[in-house]
């Protein structure tokens, strides 16, 4: 039986409605037959997939609260044989193979055209690993041991609480106002700006705030 023609069950994976529906429908262009269920964050998610026992996830990488790498390791450990792809806003080293470290099998940007999703969804059904051009060429930046010298991760590799705290201090404000602000203790927040440093391999605050406006995360 031919790929199209088998009725592939599959969880789609975005708090953005219209996101959601331009993935059904280029989905549904390839699989005509296939059966899809869709969730707005991680809980409904695995709920849905749970339920269902999807072939395929179709996944954003950021989602409120946990987001994509996490919850596709996640996915991974309770689910093996589910095949999982990555849909992200941008394309860096570190996302790119954070998703393939994560267990998954194709990793696509937002802005790739319909024609390389569909690419994507037939190899990755048929048990390929594919990357459109963009994420194939972020892959060749990365230097000896996987390491890279490009510029730092994405933002979904912070936690929301995270991102939160960056937001503040981006905004300029000190510990204790941020503490106030958050109902945390000044000590965790300083433990939270540790981490977004050492994450996003950023030494200063005047560094992670043009981190954060670059990324429009001062309007989060």
């Amino acid at each position: 039986m031919r790929l199209s023609d088998q009725k592939w069950r599959v969880v789609i994976v975005d708090d953005h409605p219209l996101m959601r529906d331009g993935l059904r429908a280029t989905l549904l262009d390839v699989f005509p037959h296939a059966s899809v269920e869709e969730a707005a964050n991680s809980a409904e998610a695995l709920a849905k997939i749970s339920a269902h026992r999807p072939d395929l996830v179709l996944l954003d990488v950021n989602l409120p609260g946990e987001n994509g790498f996490d919850l596709a390791r996640r996915i991974r450990a309770a689910h093996k044989k589910i095949k999982m792809m990555m849909v992200a806003s941008e394309v860096d080293p570190w996302s790119v193979q954070a998703a393939l470290a994560a267990g998954a099998s194709g990793f696509v940007a937002k802005a790739n055209t319909a024609a390389c999703l569909r690419q994507a969804l037939q190899a990755v059904l048929a048990g390929e690993i594919f990357l459109c051009a963009d994420s194939q060429a972020a892959l060749q930046q990365t230097g000896p041991g996987g390491g890279t010298a490009a510029a730092p991760p994405g933002p979904a590799i912070l936690s929301a609480r995270e991102r939160e705290v960056l937001k503040h201090l981006a905004q300029g404000e000190n510990t204790k106002t941020i503490g106030a602000l958050l109902q945390i203790s000044p000590k965790t927040v300083e433990t939270h700006r540790q981490h977004i440093m050492r994450k996003l391999g950023l030494p200063s605050i005047a560094e992670l705030t043009r981190y954060a406006i670059r990324h429009g995360l001062t309007q989060a």
